[in-house]
């Protein structure tokens, strides 16, 4: 079924060849009463039990430690699945049989090539036993033989000694590097293109070098891997891209892609008069939520909200929830048994944020049924930010949002090219800066507001039209 692909994906990697010979396989099936996958067989008949793909964060389990395991679906339901891959507490299994509760079992039995669900192998809570998803795994639906060739070569890519990373928004011309690495790992048949989806884009060449593609779907990242730094130095030269390295042989400085460190704690600041410098910039008139509105949530929360989440909804149109990262109403807004107030999704639902009661800190999680809540700044400053944000990339407002071009930090030290045209906001955004990543200036009078980003090493102006832009980009940038 993929055993070529499987092949290919193996000789991208150091493991010896697979020790699983097809009595063991009959006789992990004879166990557990059931036939596995062609998929799955093909795979343990590939990979040695002891390659680094069985060990990782994310990992295969190996054939002779498969179990399976029940979940409950919709009430009624009892799933038996059989997980093969797992972290610590989530992993990814298949369906093997289904019955009605009170009703016996029936002899389990996979399909040719099952659809995959992702799970709480480990689950501690009873909402995590009740969750089973078979719509996001991690971006869209996949049956097992997709995942497997996709999930493989992925992680093969992250697995080789040299590593570059690009983000895939913010490269020109990115088509070019589909070019320079043009073969698919796994290729959806045009004839089920219209149901079926890709979760992660892998790719991979052998001439003239050995080289490795791979992203999630929905990801801003995209790897690059080969054998030998070298390699890589010659292809994004030729590619002319920005990058960063993840792994060197050779002593290139390696990108440090952990969250900052968590903010110390501090009093939180009123952001009332940035909100309004940037109502005022944008146009906008229209009003926020009504105070009856904040009344209401704080009464069913049985707490005032944090000050600048106040702030930022009396201030902010519920029109502008969705311009780009979704902002919960306030009348959705409950708090979690860990007193988390789960308030904004990332457009692509990469990540979520958090404000807590009687707190003044940020929190960001990873949506990928692991992550944790981790402090990631102060309520003050990031929503402020957000604030501008969603205004930018709201069609209707025909705000113009460009990033300047080749940025570096030390353009905003004293003496760098955009340090002197830059001013606070209210006076007040380099307060609320502290212990964030992103922190707001104005510039040209009032008519363009900047953004920086220290997390993604980018700076973005905001103007109301194309000739403040123009006049700012002539005096940054004289040619």
């Amino acid at each position: 079924m993929i055993l070529e692909q499987l092949q290919t994906i193996h000789s991208f990697g150091y493991g010896p060849e697979s020790t699983v010979t097809p009595d063991d396989i009959a006789a992990k099936e004879k166990e557990l009463g059931f036939p596995l996958p062609e998929a799955l067989r093909e795979l343990y008949l590939t990979f040695h039990p002891d390659d680094p793909l069985f060990s990782g964060e994310m990992h295969l389990i190996p054939l002779s430690l498969l179990q399976t395991c029940r979940r409950t679906c919709w009430s009624y339901t009892i799933l038996t699945l059989l997980p093969f891959c797992r972290g610590e507490k989530y992993g990814y299994a298949f369906e093997v049989s289904r019955h009605i509760k009170k009703i016996p079992c029936p002899q389990g039995r996979s399909a040719d090539d099952p659809e995959i669900f992702g799970l709480f192998v480990a689950p501690e809570t009873a909402k995590e036993k009740k969750d089973l998803n078979g719509y996001m795994v991690p971006c869209n639906k996949a049956r097992l033989s997709q995942w497997l060739v996709e999930w493989l070569s992925y992680e093969q890519t992250r697995a080789q000694p040299s590593i570059v990373a690009v983000n895939k928004d913010k490269v020109p011309h990115y088509s070019d590097l589909q070019k320079m690495i043009p073969h698919h790992f796994y290729e959806i048949p045009k004839e089920e293109l219209a149901k079926a989806q890709y979760n992660f884009v892998t790719r991979y060449t052998e001439e003239p070098s050995r080289l490795l593609y791979g992203t999630i779907l929905y990801a801003p990242t995209g790897y690059i891997g080969a054998q030998t730094d070298e390699e890589l130095e010659a292809l994004m030269k030729q590619l002319g891209f920005r990058y960063t390295w993840v792994k060197s042989q050779t002593g290139h400085p390696i990108y440090n892609a952990a969250p900052p460190e968590p903010p110390k704690e501090r009093e939180l600041l009123s952001i009332t008069p940035v909100l309004e410098f940037l109502r005022a910039f944008a146009g906008i008139t229209r009003t926020g939520a009504k105070e009856e509105s904040i009344q209401r949530a704080e009464a069913r929360l049985e707490a005032p909200l944090p000050l600048p989440m106040e702030e930022f909804y009396r201030c902010l149109p519920s029109s502008f929830y969705h311009s780009y990262n979704t902002i919960r109403p306030l009348s959705t807004l409950r708090k979690a048994k860990d007193g988390k107030l789960n308030f904004l999704e990332e457009n692509q639902a990469v990540y979520h944020w958090a404000a807590e009661l009687n707190s003044p800190f940020l929190y960001r999680r990873s949506n990928d049924g692991v992550g944790e809540w981790v402090p990631f700044g102060i309520i003050d400053g990031f929503l402020a930010a957000e604030f501008l944000w969603a205004l930018a990339c709201d069609e209707d407002l025909d705000l113009n949002l460009w990033e300047v071009p080749d940025f570096e930090p030390d353009m905003l030290k004293p003496g760098g090219k955009l340090a002197s045209h830059l001013f606070p906001i209210a006076n007040i955004t380099e307060q609320i800066a502290a212990g964030n990543t992103r922190r707001l200036y104005q510039a040209a009078n009032g008519q363009a507001v900047g953004l920086y980003d220290s997390l993604e090493q980018t700076f973005w102006f905001v103007t109301k039209d194309e000739a403040v832009e123009d006049q700012l980009d002539k005096e940054l940038f004289p040619r």
